[in-house]
């Protein structure tokens, strides 16, 4: 009798662990899910904007090295000169990639993935 209501215990006990670690798993995928859905319609949103600024900074650079263009006496200068502005802003950002590329993104991710972590910091 002893044995029987120890092992119906034992068995429930068991029946109800598996249960909760059930539940946890589907809560951590519903978690998962949530935080990839966020982090996907975020990189949806900046990357059409980064699309739009494209052609934005694309005729900004046109009427740019037009206008330069026409200060200089020549088209090919004026567009020489632009070439020449990106090729130095590219130089500038390869030299700072770390400060201003690397770390915002780990941050970033470590916001997005571990939101616990960031209140702790503050």
């Amino acid at each position: 009798m002893f044995q029987d209501d120890l092992k119906n215990h034992i068995d429930e006990v068991k029946n109800e662990f598996e249960d909760y670690v059930d539940k946890r798993i589907s809560l951590l995928k519903l978690h998962l899910v949530e935080e990839l859905s966020r982090f996907t319609a975020g990189f949806a949103v900046k990357l059409g904007i980064l699309y739009l600024l494209f052609f934005v900074f694309m005729f900004l650079s046109l009427a740019a090295a037009f206008f330069f263009g026409d200060l200089l006496g020549s088209n090919g200068l004026g567009f020489t000169l632009v070439a020449g502005f990106y090729l130095l802003m590219a130089v500038i950002f390869w030299l700072s990639r770390r400060i201003w590329v690397e770390k915002p993104i780990i941050q970033a991710f470590i916001k997005i993935f571990f939101p616990k972590f960031e209140d702790d910091e503050a």
